[in-house]
């Protein structure tokens, strides 16, 4: 069995931005790997001004390979982790590659799911332009940040998260989000391609990725699907005090799905 762990950040991150959330399954006894997706990067560790002109024409398929080399290149099939649209793109990637098990952290909707909620449009309506246009988006306002994305969050935490920032590809949300419009159907996951267990977990303050979301998108894979809500928590389950939870949650189902490492590090 691998002990290998895949994580797949979301919208404006980075691979760096999984931070203590990696040194918790590091001390699970896991490998983890921690990829950026194409042309992104935090201000001051890449050219985020270069990487905004080109990741506006990136598409989903784009970030799905690179992912897929990554996995390829490892001795045996991995568990990936996903975090919001990182977790549409965990799906895609799962049904294309083996894997060791699936993730989902408060998982963007595929292909054919409804997407406009309330909260969900707020956010992110105004960006339909660069969309249509295939432009960057560059993240949202602070105002938005903190009271849509990351609304139970510590301030602090708020802050420092914010800064890492990047532009965002509008080719790849135009595929995911307007779904309809796009002849590849890039966003379309084929659910009984994906034959590893499956843990879906959603915060019940989530206004990016309503918990409704996580619930259908666990129902899609029947009994390799597991659901789990976390009370209180936002968008950001990763970090602050939610994070210990949820690595607790994965933990739980690696260990009932025998997918923990043989020997913890202490």
């Amino acid at each position: 069995m691998s002990n290998d762990v895949v994580l797949i950040h979301g919208t404006w991150c980075n691979g760096s931005n999984w931070g203590e959330f990696a040194t918790e399954l590091e001390k699970l006894g896991y490998t983890v790997h921690t990829p950026t997706l194409r042309f992104h990067g935090a201000p001051g560790a890449v050219d985020v001004w270069a990487n905004a002109q080109r990741v506006g024409e990136a598409g989903l398929g784009d970030y799905v390979d690179d992912l897929a080399e990554l996995v390829e290149s490892l001795e045996a099939p991995p568990i990936v982790i996903g975090h919001s649209v990182g977790a549409l793109l965990a799906q895609l990637l799962a049904a294309r590659v083996r894997t060791a098990g699936v993730v989902l952290l408060g998982p963007a909707p595929t292909a054919g799911m409804w997407n406009a909620y309330p909260s969900m449009f707020r956010i992110w309506a105004r960006y339909l332009p660069q969309w249509l246009a295939g432009r960057p988006m560059y993240p949202v306002s602070w105002k938005v940040w903190t009271t849509l994305i990351c609304n139970t969050t510590a301030p602090e935490i708020q802050r420092s998260y914010y800064a890492t920032l990047c532009a965002e590809s509008g080719t790849a949300y135009r595929q995911m989000s307007l779904w309809f419009l796009d002849p590849g159907r890039n966003a379309r996951v084929d659910f009984t391609a994906v034959d590893a267990p499956v843990l879906v977990i959603a915060g019940s303050q989530d206004r990016c990725t309503v918990p409704r979301i996580g619930k259908i998108t666990a129902a899609k894979y029947r009994t390799r699907g597991s659901y789990v809500v976390l009370e209180g928590s936002d968008h950001m389950m990763t970090v602050g005090k939610y994070l210990p939870i949820t690595v607790s949650e994965i933990g739980a189902w690696a260990d009932q799905n025998g997918l923990l490492p043989n020997q913890p590090v202490v």
